[in-house]
């Protein structure tokens, strides 16, 4: 068997479409599982409801103990929420505008030898529009339930839906852990 024949058996080609859910699925996960911004939040909520238990402790011993310490427990609570809230409304405002309220095409992926190579959705056909990315280029993989996600920089990922892979997660995970050092691969490591 020849290395081209070789080769174009070992590139793994991912039509992908995306709805609203895989586009908020893989927000959530960027946004707090990657980039663990739930930390802040929830340290300002910890500090403030610390303060707000000393308050409560000192009831009857200091006047306005329990405003103090209503006050500090909704501002830990609230901002919080507030937080939260306004990144899942932003999510669904950003889908909305992407008209992810259906199915789309969104681009096409080949996994190969030499790299990721991305087709625009509407011109997957011409390759001066392709944009290719060396493996040594490419910043990690992340692998959940529902994708698997290629980062090729630290803020622009490929969405790589579990059923829109030909022959599933696993055939995609197993070509990433041949091209990709063990330290850029995170997530369930099957394969």
């Amino acid at each position: 068997m020849s290395g081209k024949a070789k080769n174009k058996e070992s590139t793994i080609i991912v039509p992908v479409r995306i709805d609203r859910k895989i586009f908020q699925d893989f927000s959530v996960f960027d946004t707090l599982v990657r980039q663990r911004r739930w930390q802040r939040p929830l340290v300002f909520a910890l500090i403030l409801l610390f303060f707000a238990v000393l308050c409560f402790a000192q009831v009857g011993k200091r006047e306005g103990a329990i405003l103090l310490g209503s006050v500090l427990t909704v501002v830990g609570l609230g901002l919080p929420a507030v937080y939260f809230g306004m990144f899942f409304y932003s999510v669904r405002q950003q889908a909305g505008r992407m008209g992810l309220s259906r199915m789309k095409d969104a681009y096409r992926v080949e996994l190969g030898a030499d790299g990721v190579c991305m087709h625009p959705a509407g011109s997957q056909d011409k390759t001066e529009q392709a944009e290719r990315h060396a493996w040594a280029e490419v910043f990690g993989a992340w692998r959940t339930d529902n994708a698997v996600y290629l980062y090729v920089g630290p803020a622009r990922a490929y969405i790589l839906p579990v059923d829109q892979i030909p022959g599933g997660a696993d055939a995609a995970w197993k070509l990433l852990k041949h091209v990709l050092p063990a330290e850029k691969l995170h997530g369930t490591q099957k394969a």
